[in-house]
């Protein structure tokens, strides 16, 4: 890893920390604010009307967004019309061009601070979950699991990499092509045995 750096200027490498930084933290705002909403709501919210509200796009605008999420079937039409009488409630908006401010509904949260937590320090031992078999199964998967405490960054790391592999029945076909196909020596059962052991850790430490 030095040595590849080193074809990189000092401005370079803190220009790259700086963007991975920004896509960690738009990830976590990202979950953050979905949770609450589906929470508060008790129905599932399509993804683009997350990203509408972080972008601090119009009520108008997301207003069409909830209506073609309603013409795709991702939102009931009773739904539509509570999510669009909640969000201008929770985010006081007054009228049809006030623009989305998620600072109302997500301040609290040090972005800052969880992300130096998130990707430096050190608390979840890998080796205390998983035994000889489940390491054997992530090498057949092109896993590699590292010799040292994992951070959260590194634990959801480690998730994504095998959810490269996941296969649900409702996926779309956009979904499926985007999914590897498992080694021949690896059935469906270990596979998802393993996820659901990886996942457990993001539960029991509540990341």
């Amino acid at each position: 890893m030095g040595d590849i750096l080193t074809k990189y200027t000092a401005d370079e490498v803190e220009e790259a920390k700086g963007k991975i930084k920004r896509i960690e933290v738009r990830k976590k705002e990202y979950r953050l604010l979905k949770e609450k909403l589906e929470e508060h709501f008790n129905f599932k919210i399509t993804d683009y009307i997350i990203d509408d509200i972080l972008d601090y796009e119009t009520y108008r605008h997301t207003c069409l967004m909830i209506n073609l999420a309603v013409i795709n079937n991702r939102i009931s039409i009773d739904n539509e019309e509570i999510l669009k009488a909640g969000l201008r409630t929770i985010f006081k908006i007054k009228n049809e061009y006030d623009r989305f401010n998620r600072n109302v509904y997500i301040d609290t949260f040090d972005f800052d601070s969880w992300y130096d937590k998130y990707s430096t320090e050190e608390i979840v031992d890998i080796k205390k979950f998983l035994n000889r078999d489940d390491i054997n199964l992530l090498k057949k998967l092109n896993i590699k699991i590292k010799n040292k405490i994992y951070t959260e960054q590194e634990v959801e790391i480690l998730n994504m990499d095998l959810l490269s592999y996941y296969i649900a029945d409702d996926m779309d076909e956009e979904e499926l092509k985007h999914s590897k196909s498992l080694p021949k020596d690896v059935s469906r059962e270990e596979y998802d045995n393993l996820l659901e052991k990886v996942n457990k850790i993001s539960e029991d430490y509540k990341f």
